[in-house]
């Protein structure tokens, strides 16, 4: 009876001691049994002979896409690439386990893997905190699953002519490196909803991406034809920030400078400070509106409105050149009438009639008072025969000259002065409306091309 107490405990210990090891170590074991005569050479439809290429079906799953640099024409885009297969070769009985996950780098490696690379990137890698973010998993039916998180710097070939109102397109184009169609074929994966998806909190703080398209299809090189996949995502740039950063200061620049028309053309520091500080401003402007900017050979839609602003804030200044100019101008046959020479412009006639003392005599728009009376001077009054109250009447030769010649008539020919005000005058109407038909073809214009580009 002893004895069979002490059997009964030994065996009671080597189970609490040895069974949940060996169930730690099954997944190991299922593994290094499944690598017996593997070789990772050789894909997975190998045995079958040519014409039997290996389906890799991808997904594509966003992270976040950041950095999307006009200046050089590429963006930044974090995903998880995921690539499902099928290998008969990893085939293993559902008894021993229901999936097979492998999370160390050293165990995916002895398993062969497609070879997709991005073609458009300029830089990319792993990530490697805090373990390498990569894993396989494998069923019993020999369906390979293999996942990788990945940072990838793009290349995209940006057209600038609509900037800031453009609409991008941009690619993640995948294609296999060294598998051409005869041993390899990718295909998106066969539900449309997990092949390309991107994170709901994903937000473009200048852009708006509409639907993205994908695409499959076949490089040809002299190496033969190789298999690739393209996900086109389009960046449609909004205005707003451009609006707020860029052409609302231009525009009150410009306005600004239309002040000048309102200042007196005596305020010479006064109008050459305004429109030589409004033109600096506008340089000013136009240095940070550029900044990150390509240097392209055509002129984009940016370049038009900054350089109408500026066009305006100069033509400011030449305006005032010319109202400068004209107030000083000497207008020839322009000069004040004395009496004396109208005096010795009218004819005098012999014929001689009378006034009596202090009465009031009406020329032309003036009424004169006779000197003559008592105590006065003994000259007289002596006016050429008419009518009186509103006739037209002449002093003879003896009569004082001063006293009885009507006011000189007033002349049509405007003053320099006038003139440089009228010039004023003219600008105050003309520059707003000539600025206002600019902004309503310039908007018009680039709007609908936009609207065009990005298909809405």
């Amino acid at each position: 009876m002893r004895c069979l107490c002490g059997t009964w405990v030994y065996w009671m210990l080597q189970c609490a001691l040895f069974i949940p090891i060996r169930c730690r170590e099954f997944p190991h074991y299922v593994f290094q049994s499944l690598m017996k005569g593997y070789n990772k050479d050789e894909w997975p439809s190998y045995q079958e002979g040519p014409g039997q290429p290996t389906r890799i079906y991808v997904e594509v799953y966003i992270v976040s896409i950041s950095s999307i640099d006009a200046g050089s024409m590429d963006f930044v885009v974090d995903f998880y690439l995921t690539q499902h297969w099928k290998d008969p070769r990893m085939r293993f009985s559902e008894n021993m386990s229901k999936v097979l996950e492998l999370h160390h780098l050293r165990q995916i490696k002895k398993l062969w893997l497609p070879d997709p690379y991005i073609i458009n990137s300029k830089s990319a890698y792993f990530h490697e905190v805090t373990l390498p973010n990569r894993f396989a998993r494998i069923t019993p039916d020999g369906n390979v699953t293999y996942n990788s998180r990945l940072t990838a710097k793009l290349s995209c070939q940006m057209q600038l002519k609509l900037y800031p109102m453009d609409t991008q397109e941009c690619e993640i184009y995948l294609e296999s490196y060294g598998y051409s169609t005869e041993i390899l074929y990718l295909h998106w994966h066969w539900d449309d909803s997990k092949a390309f998806s991107i994170t709901e909190h994903l937000e473009l703080p200048q852009f708006f991406m509409p639907t993205p398209k994908k695409l499959e299809c076949v490089d040809t090189y002299s190496m033969g034809f190789f298999s690739c996949l393209k996900v086109k995502l389009k960046f449609q740039r909004q205005v707003s920030y451009h609006l707020i950063q860029t052409y609302l200061p231009t525009f009150l620049i410009v306005s600004i400078s239309w002040v000048s028309f309102w200042l007196s053309v005596e305020a010479v520091p006064a109008r050459i400070s305004l429109g030589i500080t409004t033109l600096l401003t506008m340089t000013t402007l136009i240095s940070g509106a550029k900044q990150g900017l390509p240097a392209v050979s055509y002129i984009k839609a940016l370049d038009v409105w900054m350089g109408t602003c500026t066009f305006f804030v100069f033509s400011t200044l030449l305006e005032y050149v010319v109202v400068s100019k004209t107030s000083r101008k000497k207008i020839p046959g322009f000069a004040p009438h004395r009496y004396s020479s109208m005096a010795n412009s009218h004819p005098i006639s012999d014929s001689r009639t009378s006034i009596a003392p202090h009465t009031t005599v009406k020329f032309d728009n003036c009424f004169i008072p006779t000197m003559n009376g008592p105590g006065k001077s003994s000259s007289r009054n002596h006016l050429k025969p008419g009518r009186m109250s509103g006739s037209e009447y002449e002093t003879d030769r003896e009569s004082p000259q001063e006293a009885y010649l009507p006011r000189p008539p007033r002349s049509t020919q405007l003053s320099a002065a006038q003139q440089a005000k009228r010039i004023d005058v003219i600008a105050r109407i003309l520059f707003p409306s000539l600025f206002g038909a600019f902004n309503f073809v310039y908007w018009t214009y680039y709007m609908l091309q936009s609207w065009e580009e990005s298909g809405t």
